[in-house]
């Protein structure tokens, strides 16, 4: 179900109930309003003929004629059923000849109304409908009679017929319900029209910046032209977008670092393969090119000017030259650079490492703690070459830290030799360094991982990294499992 259908729901119910109850009520209460008004009618109307009976009477007495007045009175009345004039007995006098239906006389209330002066209303149900029976007494001095006689005493009896409750109700219910129909449709337009623009089209805008933003599209802020909780949700989604930006921003940064990390760990394990060769290559073949041009000088200085192999051994030795000369420019090719030292803060150099490390970990449930003081110095270094450091150590102390391990980085200040520095820890979980390997980890292409898996330069190439800034780097097993490596650098100040 739309949330559009059920808001209108969930308001028009209670509407629909206070409707239905005020229905009932007003029904109720236009029935007795015009039951009411049907019972004054019919009293005023019988008032009339009390009057008019009692001055008949008065003029004619009680003869023929005046059944006539009886029978003028109620032609034409379709309320009147019947007028009847009764004595104390009960004995009817005079009734008109329009009725239609029996109706017995009520004597109790033809006495009460004599003796009493007291005029009466019975409701009497009979079979063709109901009835109100108007039982008034009637007093007139007889036209036949002394002056001084008392007068007649008599009762009127008026039989109408009562209007249809049934019908009259069911007009009640009509009107009821075409007002409070007319009421609802009016208020379930203005209640949808009213959701239309204050909830329901804010909430599509939120929507459709949400997807987009899910899809990797930042839409349009939205726009907060409101001060209730709804502007409330546009301001915090828009700040929300804003962060989300800056992270995605950061992440970008962070993974072009690094890539960037990872290209010159790349680099420098080339460098490195290509300057142990050079090296290898140079040692092997300048040792014999030397012996030979050293050979060919002494031939050289020996020959007079004229001799004609003077020549050939001038271009043998050019020869030389320059073969001696190719091998030290690929020396100098795969030589690593002059080192910009710079103040270095090891707390933030390795804290922006992590998040570099922060998928993997999760990836292999390791635990990545750190331990760093306040107070801790900087260190002199070279920011690029530190952090080259660094990542091999913090990597491998990933491959080899088990599922749900701990990977521990901590920093204390500590004097080596007379000069102040900082102490770096990077201690794991993982199985340990084997004995015998301990003394050959920093060797070039020495490594214990399996083939493929590893150059076994890393640890050489660091070693060398942090011999070149003046410091040192250990290893050793931790007590109970794991290994640590420990990498001392000397204090911004204080590089020899």
């Amino acid at each position: 179900m739309k949330l559009r259908l059920r808001l209108i729901l969930l308001l028009m119910l209670p509407l629909l109930l206070i409707s239905g109850a005020y229905s009932v009520l007003r029904v109720q209460q236009e029935e007795r309003t015009r039951e009411e008004e049907e019972r004054g009618r019919a009293a005023g109307m019988a008032r009339t003929i009390q009057i008019a009976v009692e001055n008949a009477l008065a003029v004619r007495g009680e003869r023929d004629d005046v059944v006539g007045l009886l029978d003028d009175l109620t032609r034409g009345q379709r309320d009147i059923d019947r007028i009847r004039v009764l004595n104390r007995e009960g004995q009817v006098l005079a009734t008109s000849t329009a009725a239609t239906r029996g109706v017995p006389p009520a004597a109790d209330a033809v006495a009460r109304a004599i003796d009493g002066d007291m005029s009466d209303v019975i409701e009497r149900h009979a079979r063709g409908g109901a009835y109100w029976v108007y039982v008034l007494p009637l007093r007139y001095a007889s036209p036949d009679a002394p002056p001084s006689s008392p007068p007649v005493r008599r009762a009127l009896e008026i039989t109408m017929i009562s209007p249809d409750a049934g019908a009259m109700g069911r007009q009640a219910i009509r009107d009821v319900l075409f007002r409070v129909g007319a009421l609802t449709a009016v208020l379930a337009l203005l209640i949808a029209v009213v959701l239309q623009r204050q909830v329901l089209r804010p909430l599509a805008e939120l929507m459709g910046s949400i997807r987009a933003l899910g899809e990797g599209r930042r839409g349009p802020p939205l726009t907060v032209e409101r001060r209730d909780e709804l502007g409330e949700l546009a301001e915090a989604f828009n700040r929300m977008a804003d962060r989300l930006e800056e992270a995605r921003q950061g992440l970008v940064a962070e993974t072009e670092h690094a890539l960037e990390l990872e290209q010159q760990l790349r680099r420098s394990e080339t460098l490195a393969v290509a300057g142990k060769l050079a090296s290898g290559i140079a040692h092997e073949v300048g040792t014999p090119l030397n012996i030979i041009s050293g050979r060919a000088e002494m031939v050289l200085a020996s020959l007079p000017d004229a001799h004609p192999a003077r020549e050939d051994l001038e271009r043998i030795i050019q020869q030389i030259d320059r073969v001696s000369n190719i091998v030290r420019s690929l020396l100098d090719s795969v030589r690593l650079g002059k080192l910009e030292i710079h103040r270095v803060s090891i707390a933030l150099l390795i804290g922006r490492l992590l998040p570099l490390l922060d998928h993997l970990a999760r990836r292999r449930g390791i635990a990545v703690v750190t331990d760093f003081p306040d107070a801790l110095p900087d260190v002199a270094g070279d920011p690029g070459r530190l952090q080259q450091v660094f990542i091999n150590l913090l990597m491998n102390a990933v491959e080899a830290t088990p599922r749900d391990g701990r990977i521990t980085i901590s920093a204390r200040q500590r004097t080596i030799d007379g000069r102040d520095g900082v102490s770096v820890e990077v201690a794991d979980t993982g199985a340990g360094i084997p004995a015998a390997a301990l003394g050959q980890v920093f060797e070039p292409f020495y490594t214990t991982k399996p083939a493929g898996q590893g150059t076994g330069l890393g640890l050489a190439i660091s070693r060398d990294i942090v011999r070149d800034h003046g410091g040192t780097i250990s290893a050793e097993n931790c007590s109970g499992h794991g290994a640590a490596f420990t990498v001392w650098l000397p204090e911004h100040g204080a590089l020899a």
